[in-house]
């Protein structure tokens, strides 16, 4: 799994290309009973790339462990905005929703499950939504960023019709496309958070603490896209400011944003397990 890693967030970049234009792939077990259900959302490269065959151990290991799951595409495919821009929170939680309606779910059982800008998107739709209460985010942020593949500076998300808050890394920066030479990104993430203010930061924070079940972030410490490792300590020390009243828990992995192997999907098994699956069982 580790060699095949998709391009998950670097879609800032055009040469980032989306071929997979399905929008929702549904792997449910269907045996007569309830479900928990786990919503996979990949990166910044758009479209459904989890529903990509190199991607099937996850849905299978889910499966395994008494997880219904879901591939989920935000933008970039057949039934949703070609932007990547000002993307409705309310409208992926409706579709989350939807999924979550299903006779082989059950329905106060649902976790967000993302990757990179979808580790981004995962936080949000916790922090948010209700219905959504356990949250897994593999190479997250603290904060909102500005719109991938998009040259003007826009947020990447919306809600109640307004555009969130965000810190912005341009595209066109220069430690941006020096990046297109040298492979290594984080820089530019690094001098945008650098260059924010406090006011700034605190605006495009992510209201993690609204969340209302577990959450567990996986970042890497030798991240080349963003600074997940040091994002993600941002997420635990806010969740311990405001004495969090659930779990939360950081794997960080010696290795590069696409260090996701077969040994961190057991683990995030493994909490879902613990957490989802036990708490729909109780």
């Amino acid at each position: 799994m580790k060699k095949i890693m998709p391009c998950l967030l670097v879609g800032l970049l055009a040469a980032c290309s989306n071929q997979n234009t399905q929008d929702v792939k549904t792997q449910f077990i269907d045996d007569g009973q309830k479900y928990p259900l786990v919503i996979l959302l990949g990166g910044s490269d758009g479209g459904n790339a989890l529903a990509k065959p190199q991607w099937q151990p996850i849905f299978d290991r889910l499966n395994e462990a008494g997880m219904s799951v879901a591939s989920l595409g935000y933008f970039g495919t057949d039934s949703t905005s070609s932007s990547a821009a000002e993307l409705s929170l309310e409208e992926i939680e409706k579709r989350i929703s939807s999924l979550a309606k299903s006779d082989k779910i059950n329905n106060k059982c649902v976790a967000v499950f993302g990757f990179s800008k979808g580790a981004e998107l995962a936080l949000l739709l916790g922090s948010h939504f209700d219905a959504i209460n356990h949250v897994v985010a593999v190479m997250p942020s603290h904060v909102s960023w500005n719109a991938v593949k998009t040259v003007s500076a826009k947020s990447s998300w919306s809600l109640n019709n307004k555009p969130l808050n965000f810190i912005n890394a341009p595209l066109l920066s220069w430690q941006m496309q020096k990046g297109n030479v040298t492979g290594e990104f984080t820089p530019a993430f690094k001098e945008a958070l650098a260059s924010a203010t406090e006011l700034e930061i605190d605006q495009a924070r992510i209201p993690v603490d609204k969340n209302s079940g577990p959450i567990l972030l996986v970042s890497a410490k030798q991240d080349e896209i963003w600074p997940s490792y040091e994002m993600a300590n941002e997420v635990m020390k806010y969740l311990e400011k405001q004495e969090y009243n659930y779990t939360y828990e950081h794997i960080a992995i010696d290795g590069s944003h696409y260090g996701f192997d077969k040994k961190t999907l057991e683990q995030i098994k493994q909490f879902l397990s613990k957490h989802l699956v036990a708490q729909c069982q109780a």
